[in-house]
């Protein structure tokens, strides 16, 4: 890639629910990997001390401006989503759900924003009903990883083919017949006896 006329980055925010600093760092790591080398515009809260216009403003504006929104499902996650977790406690996830939730209804299932990703194999189960029938990606390998980037750079395994210029001639296929083309077609009929009744 030319560093002077680079491509295009794609906006990209990551939803999730917090949980221990392992996991931080996990989900800090994907949004770092997406942004170098691979100029994918990864926005994610922990890139932020405070934000002026506040974190429900902040969180509804990212989700509306981004291309994509990478989904981190995990169990808590879930939970948040579905909310049904214990009152006052993990509001943001439960928030982008909730926006989440929305913009899906008013696409009529429709979706072409919200990404799936897993960080663990284990955590399929964990994704909301409402995405499962949409691909997810386990970039807990580098394969899954690849194949999530290529989705936010739009650069797909295999490319297809531009349609030809020129159309090639696709003649018609030759008849046979049994009979000559100047007999009338009941003549070249078997004959049949039919019998009158008086």
């Amino acid at each position: 890639m030319s560093q002077e006329n680079p491509s295009p980055a794609q906006r990209v925010f990551i939803s999730y629910a917090h949980g221990d600093d392992d996991f931080q760092d996990r989900v800090l790591a994907l949004a770092d990997r997406l942004r170098d080398p691979y100029r994918v515009n990864a926005e994610l809260d922990q890139y932020h001390q405070s934000v002026p216009k506040g974190w429900p403003t902040w969180m509804e504006d990212e989700i509306e401006a981004s291309e994509f929104v990478l989904v981190i499902c995990t169990e808590t996650y879930l939970r948040r989503f579905r909310k049904r977790e214990v009152d006052g406690k993990g509001l943001g996830a439960t928030w982008e759900g909730a926006i989440i939730t929305q913009e899906l209804y008013d696409g009529q299932g429709r979706n072409e924003k919200f990404i799936p990703v897993l960080l663990s194999r284990d955590d399929m189960v964990y994704i909301p009903t409402i995405l499962r029938a949409f691909d997810h990606y386990d970039v807990s390998t580098d394969a899954g990883y690849e194949t999530l980037l290529r989705r936010l750079k739009k650069k797909p395994y295999t490319l297809k083919p531009d349609l030809a210029q020129f159309e090639p001639e696709l003649p018609p296929r030759q008849r046979k017949q049994s009979f000559s083309p100047s007999q009338p077609l009941w003549s070249a009929l078997p004959a049949r006896n039919i019998w009158f009744k008086g």
